[in-house]
């Protein structure tokens, strides 16, 4: 029987150099379990085999640490397992120093400069081993055959399968063999994701003949849109997310509305560190750690902390204690967590999903989230295969050409009723010429223009501002035939070059519209901007872009299911427990500000986005449509009823006082 998926998770790294002495020489099992109960902890990845190569037990398979002083491994399984804590189990894949020293010839043969040398020994960072290599990979399934043998995990936890564009011997062989060109990025990339598929198939069969039940993930420090064959080899996804160690607070909500759509587990991984992995004595402020736990709670995910180990073996006090609160707070809504299931409006049809392409994609996909996040309206991430039809607007951001399977599918969502929001390339045919379902506008290529403005219409939204504003992304250029104008274009007196410039950034207005081509064009169901709104949002942070926005989704969807009052650093989530006539409103908040410098102190600085003091708001009103009259309004963790008013269709209540979250459950 496969074991429980736990909500309260810590990943716990012990990646150990072998300079390293004494290593599991201060471990004490009754000190490790006191840090895990301060922490409220009741599941812990642990270490089979670290990025140096070591294996952390009495391994026939892989060599254990030359100053490994106990069997580190298995004395934490039997702590755990006298304890009631589950204890999944973690090997490394592509990063395996040792391997890489004494096997050079495995090692990915990087194709693109910058990127690094396989053979640059003398740099203290990791060198990946290439999944073609038969022999290694016979070397990751036996060592995971003898972990299931030896310690019947609660699961297994491969980590570092990653995208390189590996020019290896093998890989030239393997490309040439099936008809790829090494000189080309997209087939060097192909290449490698064949063989992470075929390392996932390898492995899980492996698994899964000596335990059909055991739990297996494969970590790639990213869930892969559009790529549900990933998926076929794991039980469960586990969304690595660390807001400052270069994701971001907005990543993981976009993750985790992906990963809603999939009919999987999976749980939210930040980490404990004030920077990323590996950072021994950094800390994250622990309002920061309850703010991150309660968001992932509220999505629908399991919770889960990174931590690392000292080489000594003791566990860090100081660590725990700061988990520990955002984990109480966890633990005292577990109830309302566990079956519950999204109710969404919205969907995003990813753009990374469409073109199995990261980057300028993803920048677009997160554009449109953080949209639909700052304006609490609930929403999913899809790929193609998704249904449509579960939602009332569908949002195709800046990209999403039709043709094809796709094009007769969003063409049946609109003749069923739905609506659709596209931008710049979406909703037009592959070659740019015209519309791909029925619109009444005509198109005639890109604008000359960079940068524009967009001037909006009176009541399009009312926080727009009546002047001419400034998008630097290059429109379409779009001219309504029949199609209503939301809003117009400006074009400036020129574009700026060497020879005509003015001011100190762009050229100004023109105070005329421009007669070629319109900025937002509405035909019944049908909203498009011809400039790629939500590229430019992602880039500029423009709020007026958002307006916009608003202003076009309130025409689809005037009258929202979920209404609620609070700042656009305020954050929701509806869930349902059906089973339970549940349905629970999550409300979070917390201000993040911006610290750190570029070209300074770690990694070379960065900017990163932290959490360090939280002020309660107040007074946030909300407004929920449901058919019928609630029986009991209520917060999840202290129980305390709430009053609430129904009318016309509409429960209507408001909280006094809103610290970091609240789970607001309204049973039928």
């Amino acid at each position: 029987m496969r074991s429980e998926f736990r909500y309260r998770q810590v990943h716990l790294d012990f990646h150990t150099s072998e300079h390293i002495e004494g290593v599991g020489s201060c471990f004490d099992k009754a000190q490790f379990v006191q840090a895990l109960k301060t922490g409220h902890v009741n599941s812990v990845t642990c270490f089979a085999r670290c990025h140096h190569g070591w294996a952390y037990y009495p391994s026939r398979v892989a060599p254990p640490h030359p100053h490994l002083e106990c069997n580190l491994l298995g004395q934490m399984v039997e702590a755990c397992r006298e304890n009631d804590i589950n204890i999944p189990i973690y090997i490394t894949v592509q990063w395996d120093e040792r391997t890489a020293r004494e096997h050079p010839e495995w090692r990915v043969v990087h194709a693109e400069q910058g990127a690094g040398s396989s053979l640059d020994q003398l740099v203290a960072r990791w060198h990946p081993i290439c999944l073609s290599n038969a022999p290694f990979v016979d070397y990751i399934r036996e060592q995971a055959i003898e972990v299931l043998g030896m310690f019947h995990p609660d699961g297994l936890f491969f980590d570092i399968l990653l995208p390189w564009q590996c020019v290896c011997r093998n890989c030239i062989e393997r490309m040439r063999r099936d008809g790829r060109d090494p000189n080309r990025a997209a087939d060097r990339l192909a290449n490698h994701r064949d063989l992470i598929l075929e390392f996932y198939r390898t492995i899980s069969h492996a698994v899964r003949a000596a335990d059909p039940e055991m739990r297996i993930f494969y970590n790639s420090g990213h869930i892969y849109k559009g790529e549900r064959e990933r998926w076929d080899a794991m039980t469960h996804l586990e969304l690595e997310s660390l807001p400052t160690g270069g994701w971001g607070y907005d990543h993981f909500p976009v993750s985790a509305r992906y990963a809603n759509t999939l009919g999987m587990e999976y749980l939210g991984m930040t980490g404990k560190f004030h920077t990323s992995w590996g950072e021994f004595g950094g800390y994250k402020r622990p309002v920061a750690l309850e703010y991150e736990a309660c968001l992932m709670a509220a999505m629908g995910a399991r919770c889960s902390v990174g931590d690392q180990l000292h080489p000594l073996g003791e566990m860090d006090l100081a660590t725990y204690r700061e988990i520990g609160p955002a984990y109480a707070r966890v633990e005292a809504i577990e109830d309302v967590l566990v079956g519950a299931v999204p109710v969404s409006e919205v969907a995003i049809l990813s753009s990374e999903s469409v073109h199995h392409r990261r980057g300028d994609c993803e920048h677009r996909d997160m554009g449109a989230a953080r949209m639909l996040l700052e304006m609490q309206v609930m929403f999913d991430v899809v790929d193609p295969q998704a249904d449509f039809g579960a939602y009332e607007v569908l949002v195709l951001p800046d990209d999403i050409v039709l043709q094809g399977e796709l094009l007769a599918k969003v063409r049946a969502y609109l003749a069923g009723g739905g609506a659709v929001v596209a931008s710049a390339l979406s909703c037009l045919r592959p070659d740019a010429s015209a519309f791909a379902v029925d619109f009444p506008a005509t198109v005639a290529g890109e604008s000359e223009f960079s940068p524009d403005y967009i001037v909006a219409r009176e009541g399009l939204d009312a926080d727009l501002v009546p002047s001419p504003f400034v998008v630097y992304d290059r429109a379409r250029k779009v001219k309504g035939n029949g199609a209503e104008v939301l809003a117009e274009v400006r074009v400036p007196y020129f574009n700026r070059t060497w020879e005509h410039f003015c001011s100190h950034q762009h050229t100004p207005y023109r105070p005329e519209p421009h007669d070629g081509y319109d900025a937002v064009l509405q035909s019944g169901r049908v909203i498009y901007f011809s400039h790629p709104i939500f590229q430019s949002y992602y880039s500029t942070g423009q709020p007026l872009l958002k307006y916009l926005f608003r202003g076009a989704l309130n025409r689809l969807l005037p009258e929202r299911r979920l209404q609620v009052a609070m700042p656009s650093n305020g954050r929701v989530s509806l869930m349902a427990q059906p089973d339970r006539g549940r349905t629970i409103l999550h409300l979070l908040y917390a201000q993040t500000q911006l610290r750190g410098a570029a070209g300074q102190g770690w990694r070379g600085g960065q900017k990163m986005e932290i959490i360090e003091d939280v002020v309660p708001i107040r007074d946030v009103a909300c407004r929920l449509r449901l058919e019928r009259a609630p029986r009991r309004v209520r917060l999840a963790a202290s129980g305390r009823t709430l009053d609430w008013t129904y009318a016309d269709g509409y429960l209507a209540f408001a909280l006094e006082q809103l610290y970091i979250h609240e789970a607001v459950v309204i049973e039928a």
